[in-house]
């Protein structure tokens, strides 16, 4: 990882933001929710609190998918941004790595909600796989 802070954005340049200090939980996710936001099989995320990104240009846009859990996009060009939740007093986000200017420098570590990967879709590594967020406990996506 190079001595500068991560920066990242979407696919536009609408949204950019820079990430603080403490984003070292980096996690495949592979529940209906974020594949459904994202269009992909899975979904990769850097995972902190809110106070660890700082947004440098246009705010994002939120959409509550679940109840108390929001997914932000850019309303310009439509990327996928973040999951963010408070969960039991704790406030989480969840930056997805692909929008990191610099994603090679945040590979996963585990894989999450695992019980819900689609069958065909084979990560083919030694991860840790567990069938919600270990730091949370079980939880809906």
């Amino acid at each position: 990882m190079n001595d500068q802070k991560p920066t990242g954005g979407c696919m536009c340049g609408a949204v950019r933001y820079e990430l603080q200090d403490d984003f070292t939980w980096n996690v495949y996710c592979h529940c209906e929710s974020c594949r459904k936001h994202t269009g992909a099989p899975v979904a990769a995320f850097a995972v902190s609190s809110p106070e660890q990104v700082r947004w440098t240009s246009s705010d994002r846009t939120l959409y509550e998918s679940i109840s108390g859990r929001f997914r932000a996009f850019c309303r310009e060009c439509g990327t996928s941004l973040t999951w963010e939740a408070e969960v039991n007093g704790r406030s989480f986000l969840a930056i997805h790595v692909s929008t990191l200017d610099h994603p090679e420098d945040f590979p996963p570590t585990e894989h999450t909600f695992h019980g819900e990967a689609i069958p065909w879709f084979n990560v083919d590594d030694d991860l840790p796989r567990h069938s919600g967020w270990k730091y949370i406990g079980e939880l809906e996506s």
